[in-house]
């Protein structure tokens, strides 16, 4: 008898994605997640091959100076966004995110992480 609540308890939070545009943007997202994930293994992976005595340190700079990014350009990403059309901003930005990842495996030099 009390599969039933338990069973309700574990289905309830998946009732949204019955929205398939909802569902195409979680689904989405999930797939940047891994993505993101994966990317930062392989960086980690390369600054690890290019210099083993000072990977954590060049990761750790690539991490600070991303964040660093992110607190600069938000304000203006935000007025940008405002006059530009969204699609074409997240098209443009991905694009160019999937260019930079493209280039990594020709990575030769420690100061091209940063690149």
């Amino acid at each position: 008898m009390e599969t039933r609540p338990l069973l309700k308890i574990f289905t309830e939070p998946f009732k949204t994605l019955r929205n398939s545009t909802f569902a195409r943007l979680y689904f989405a997202q999930i797939a940047s997640l891994f993505g993101d994930a994966f990317t930062w293994l392989g960086l980690a992976l390369l600054t690890y091959q290019i210099n083993p005595g000072n990977a954590a340190a060049i990761l750790a700079s690539a991490l600070t100076l991303r964040v660093t990014a992110y607190i600069i350009f938000s304000p203006f990403a935000g007025v940008v966004s405002e006059k530009l059309i969204r699609k074409n901003i997240l098209l443009l930005t991905q694009l160019a995110r999937m260019a930079i990842v493209c280039m990594l495996p020709f990575v030769t030099k420690e100061w091209q992480v940063y690149g």
